[in-house]
């Protein structure tokens, strides 16, 4: 996405014997790096197909508004707070392949395994612009696809039933064809020649404004955040236009942003059908139970959940991605005394590399935690799905800013290390406890059989256990539903609207006598809870002292202090003798 100057001569523009820009992949200074990406994607393919665990809350509740008819998903998701594209595609998906917890996530795997060779395009399309020209496109096409391969983030959402690997996807289709409009003809680099004739350039710039529309239409019906990501996409098209306001043919050098606006707002109109169910849930839902961080926590979390969040290499590794970042910024490549070697020079402002894409990131970020700060919503690393293939792109253009294609190599290597090490732990581990509570309970009715119930509280640990129980048919049809506390309702659904009020005013006491006949003198009781959920604070300690003055108590499990999605701890409450 151009919208600076040429460079001065001599900076950060190929030369005839430049090696780095070579394009044969099999040449000296780019084969180690074809390797390299070659088996971080056959690595990181694998890792996004490998997760066994069970379901936590919000894949299980995914999969459960797919499964319903489409009329019937449109009100599941006016209370739930999203919007529907991915889960029309997960119900279609589900019909033809299951809802096992393998099946469903696949989906997101194909979504991302999608996304490498994008990436790879992505990369060597950055680099064929002027200002990046010496970085070499086959050099930053296979580092930005060997991190989007390795990338804990990235390999994360690949293996999770939820949208953001389909939105990741979308960004880097969609920064194809902003960018194909944005750059013109004149200020691509010097190997890439166009040979279209008119007709054929009038055709093909329809396309892309087709194709802009349908996929800015395709993210905002993924996910919210969408709408700042184009609304900076929209800012950066003007500034284009402003850069290039005194060019001797500013008709022609203003035809590509405005082709673009015109694809944002032809996306924006095919999204009005959607906008009265945006606004219920605007009013109604919202995040309650997260926490509000100020910009420069957003940041933070951000880039160490890129890098893997609660594993131990994430910080080391935000760090490299950081400084790559930087150097992808603010150091340029100019032609040193030899005119076989290349120095590399600091610069005092940012490089026009880049600098679109640190402004689409910027923006949208600024824009988006300005929207959540306003509205009283909080922030999840999650969001950032719809900047991270820009922000690995600068990571990439950073690493192959360094003139040592050994040293490249070495830094890559490590980069992608240090990810699919914590992308292992990930892949390993369990995300939601609920597994091991069913088992818990199965075991203890084993032993001691007779009527039974599972109490859930607060609600959202009811979405998963559910799911988990019917998979045990005796123990299921012993205890029937589990039951959540407040609404005491459905378990497989989560009704966010007036969410943070209706917890407040929930009463453990009123609950109990709701569900009363449940409880019958020979009931067993199990308890599924957490007294560390917002809006709920002190409620699920009440219930439990409720219960324990007719029913004495044990604690079968401990709440896991692991760091997982989903944790409770497990009591049962026994009948008196």
């Amino acid at each position: 996405m151009k919208t600076e100057p040429d460079p001065r001569p001599g900076e950060d523009q190929p030369t005839r014997g430049d090696a780095l820009n070579s394009n044969d992949l099999t040449s000296p200074a780019v084969s180690g790096l074809t390797i390299l990406a070659v088996l971080a994607t056959v690595a990181g393919v694998a890792l996004r197909f490998w997760p066994r665990s069970g379901l936590w809350l919000d894949e299980a509740l995914s999969v459960n508004i797919a499964a319903l008819p489409f009329s019937d998903m449109v009100e599941a998701l006016r209370h739930d707070g999203h919007p529907p594209l991915y889960y029309l595609m997960l119900h279609y998906w589900m019909g033809l392949f299951g809802d096992s917890d393998w099946a469903v996530r696949a989906l997101s795997g194909v979504f991302s395994t999608a996304s490498i060779p994008l990436a790879y395009v992505a990369g060597r399309r950055l680099a064929t612009r002027r200002p990046s020209a010496r970085l070499g496109s086959h050099r930053v096409g296979l580092i930005t696809a060997a991190v989007v391969a390795t990338m804990p983030y990235a390999i994360r959402y690949g293996a999770e039933t939820r949208m953001y690997s389909l939105v990741m996807l979308l960004v880097l289709t969609g920064y194809l064809l902003a960018d194909e409009l944005l750059t013109p003809p004149s200020r691509v680099s010097d190997h890439v020649v166009s040979d279209e004739s008119g007709s054929n350039t009038t055709r093909r710039s329809a396309l892309l404004v087709i194709g802009t529309a349908l996929n800015s239409a395709a993210l905002l019906y993924s996910h919210y955040w969408a709408m700042w990501l184009l609304g900076a996409v929209g800012i950066l098209a003007l500034s284009t236009m402003w850069v290039r306001r005194n060019d001797s043919d500013r008709g022609a050098s203003w035809r590509g942003p405005i082709r673009l606006i015109i694809g944002l707002v032809l996306g924006g109109l095919l999204y009005l059908p959607w906008l009265p169910v945006m606004a219920y849930q605007a009013s109604h839902t919202g995040t309650p139970w997260g926490d509000k961080f100020g910009p420069v926590s957003v940041v933070v979390i951000t880039l160490v959940d890129f890098a893997g969040g609660r594993f131990g290499v994430a910080q080391f590794f935000s760090y490299f991605l950081v400084m790559a970042a930087v150097g992808a910024a603010v150091v340029s490549i100019r032609s040193a005394v030899s005119a076989d070697e290349q120095e590399l020079v600091v610069e005092g402002h940012f490089h026009p590399r880049i600098r679109p894409e640190l402004t689409v990131v910027a923006l949208t970020m600024a824009l988006g935690w300005a929207a959540a700060a306003a509205s009283g919503n909080t922030f999840s690393s999650r969001y950032a799905a719809v900047v991270f293939p820009l922000v690995v792109m600068v990571v990439a253009a950073g690493l192959a800013v360094i003139r040592s294609p050994r040293a490249t190599l070495v830094l890559v290597t490590a980069i992608c290390a240090m990810g699919l090490l914590g992308s292992v732990q990930s892949a390993r581990g369990d995300r939601s406890q609920n597994g091991e509570l069913t088992d818990a309970i199965a075991s203890d009715w084993s032993a001691h059989k007779g009527p039974a119930v599972v109490i859930a509280c607060p609600d959202q640990l009811g979405v998963s256990l559910q799911r988990e129980l019917t998979r045990r048919v005796d123990l299921a049809r012993a205890t029937g539903p589990v039951i959540p506390f407040p609404t005491a309702g459905d378990p497989d659904f989560v009704d966010w609207v007036d969410y943070a009020e209706r917890n407040q005013a929930a009463d453990p006491a009123k609950f109990l006598e709701l569900i009363s006949n449940k409880l019958t003198s020979e009931t067993t009781i199990y308890l599924v809870s957490s007294g560390q959920y917002r809006t709920m604070e002190g409620k699920c300690e009440q219930l439990a002292a409720d219960l324990a003055v007719t029913h004495p108590s044990d604690v079968l499990v401990d709440m896991s202090t692991i760091g997982l999605d989903e944790a409770a701890s497990l009591r049962v409450f026994r009948p008196a003798e």
